[in-house]
């Protein structure tokens, strides 16, 4: 889903993310070519519509045309770098809106919604989101998240996470309420 400009949104084909941030509408010129061997790809499962997409669709930033919109993102894990320790491919798992490195002083004061290291114009990162570095958002199929072990909360029972996201559950008869 991307934001064309006030009042309107599009479905475009976009393609599949590498571990590399790419040039593209809103990435911040200091991350273009960013290689993440700590990320991962994630098929997109659920991506949430958050308060902070309307600013953008209602034209009260300055969002540039093409910016792929969406963060609070829960996905399969189908690809990893080589530097990601804790998860695994086929994992599910949880993205929260903003990034962090889990390296600067931020983060070890407990600051991680302004990390110093994700965004080359300003401390804070998110996905999808005007003047945050431009990381791609989760309104897609596919997306990759940086500093995946820091990043990422991952579900404990993959087979329970989908069938709760999706529904994939049988649907049992409810008692009517007298």
């Amino acid at each position: 889903m991307a934001y064309l400009k006030p009042g309107a949104v599009e479905v475009r084909s976009t393609d599949y993310p590498a571990l590399e941030l790419r040039d593209g509408p809103g990435v911040a010129r200091g991350n273009v070519g960013r290689v993440c061997r700590h990320g991962v790809i994630l098929k997109v499962l659920a991506s949430n519509i958050c308060g902070s997409d309307q600013h953008m669709v209602r034209g009260r930033t300055t969002a540039p045309e093409g910016l792929v919109l969406g963060h609070e993102i829960t996905g399969e894990i189908v690809e990893r770098g080589p530097d990601v320790e804790y998860l695994s491919t086929g994992d599910i798992v949880s993205v929260p809106f903003n990034i962090a490195c889990d390296r600067c002083r931020n983060r070890k004061e407990g600051a991680t919604g302004i990390c110093l290291h994700v965004n080359p114009a300003r401390p804070g990162a998110a996905y999808g989101y005007v003047d945050m570095g431009g990381w791609v958002g989760g309104q897609a199929q596919y997306v990759m998240v940086p500093y995946a072990d820091f990043n990422l909360l991952r579900f404990p029972d993959p087979d329970q996470a989908r069938e709760k996201l999706l529904g994939h559950r049988p649907l049992t008869a409810r008692p009517r309420r007298p």
